[in-house]
């Protein structure tokens, strides 16, 4: 009987148990490595106007962007993707200026990590970039924003847009967070579409990110809800640019979404991500919101070559990976809740065909689906039955797990 188990007894159980919780630590397998020659695999380019935000710019296809320069690889090897800062449409009442717009012909979902390096992000006046994802159908499955900045601005804005139902917590994972607690609703009609904000407190967008020689953007999305994290060029962990990252040991994240307060399986479907690079706009140009950095009127500026020298990324690479083994992650900061759903596996990348509909939001329309290794059905056996012999040896023997 338990009840006759020695502490000995418990102890050996505790050194059991070790290596079974040792094994549950997610590690990670990279499926999509877009860097170099070789950034522009699994991306469709949009082709057309700025539906969407009434951006004054013309989205251009792969090879236009290539003759028009919009798309090149740098000396140092990184990705350039920018505006167009050649052409001068003074005088044409009518004038888009070429941009791009590309989307992933893959989707990430619960179980995938994403790390995002770059040296230089858009800014400037009338300038309005993101790095950002949506699901098939937009707002009911979902939008997350990881690099959002208009303008002059200095302060990146991580965000969610969802139906109603979804928040940030008010309080107690502020405590984990590193970054400014903006706003907790991400339902898409509270305060015209603002959505639920966390301010990256350091130099996450604009001028100064290019002074400090930029940074890394990471997103982990698991059971546990969504975590992200930025990084400065000089404080970035040693082994992520590894192809085997551990966000267990990169510190409190800059936002954390919990699935405690946000039913992921509800709110968000499988995200296309997506890089663009939009003008004016109803964000940028509206004149409350460009009256705070720039003077002026933002049409203005558009026909102006020269005011989009500063308007283009310059990336490193984009990885992606996803969760080869484990179930208990190991990234929720200390006294969170847990989830009370989600499917408790391991992660899969779904590659997809994506299209742009004609709304100019993407649809996608699933290719293939990767199936993952499981833990075994006999080593969860052992640890849960090893877990109840400790507990219940406790409650026996008298002392506090």
């Amino acid at each position: 009987m338990l009840s006759t188990l020695s502490l000995a007894g418990v102890a050996l159980g505790v050194a059991n148990l070790l290596p079974f919780a040792a094994a549950q630590d997610p590690t990670y397998s990279m499926v999509f490595n877009h860097q170099g020659a070789n950034f522009f695999n699994n991306w469709n380019f949009y082709d057309g106007w700025d539906v969407n935000n009434t951006g004054t710019v013309e989205f251009q296809t792969q090879d236009a962007s290539q003759q028009l320069g919009l798309i090149s690889l740098n000396s140092a090897g990184n990705t350039i993707i920018k505006v167009d800062n050649t052409t001068s449409g003074v005088g044409n009442a009518s004038f888009l200026r070429p941009s791009v717009k590309i989307l992933t012909d893959y989707t990430l979902s619960s179980g995938n990590l994403l790390l995002f390096d770059a040296v230089h992000m858009p800014f400037g006046c009338s300038v309005w970039p993101a790095f950002w994802s949506q699901g098939p159908a937009w707002p009911d499955d979902g939008e997350i924003d990881i690099m959002e900045g208009v303008n002059l601005q200095v302060k990146n804005d991580i965000s969610l847009h969802t139906l109603d139902g979804c928040k940030h917590p008010d309080a107690g994972v502020q405590a984990f967070e590193t970054g400014n607690l903006v706003s907790t609703d991400c339902f898409n009609q509270t305060d015209f579409n603002q959505g639920c904000i966390v301010e990256v407190a350091t130099a996450g967008y604009g001028a100064d990110f290019a002074s400090a020689g930029g940074g890394v953007y990471a997103m982990l999305w698991n059971d546990t809800g969504l975590t992200f994290w930025f990084f400065q060029r000089g404080s970035i962990p040693a082994d992520l640019p590894t192809t085997n990252p551990n966000p267990a040991g990169w510190g409190n994240p800059t936002a954390y979404y919990p699935q405690s307060s946000c039913d992921f399986n509800t709110f968000f479907k499988p995200q296309t991500f997506i890089i663009d690079i939009t003008l004016c706009g109803n964000f940028a140009g509206q004149p409350n919101v460009f009256s705070q950095t720039c003077s002026g009127t933002c049409l203005d500026l558009v026909p102006i070559p020269t005011n989009f020298d500063d308007a283009y990324f310059e990336i490193s690479y984009m990885r992606v990976f996803q969760q080869t083994n484990g179930s208990a992650p190991s990234t929720t900061p200390a006294g969170t809740a847990l989830p009370t759903g989600g499917s408790g596996g391991v992660g899969t990348v779904t590659v997809t065909a994506a299209s742009s509909g004609a709304n100019g939001e993407s649809t996608t329309t699933a290719k293939t689906g990767a199936a993952l290794p499981s833990m075994s059905f006999s080593a969860l056996t052992l640890g849960a039955c090893l877990l109840l012999e400790i507990v219940a040896v406790g409650f026996v023997q008298g002392f506090r797990l």
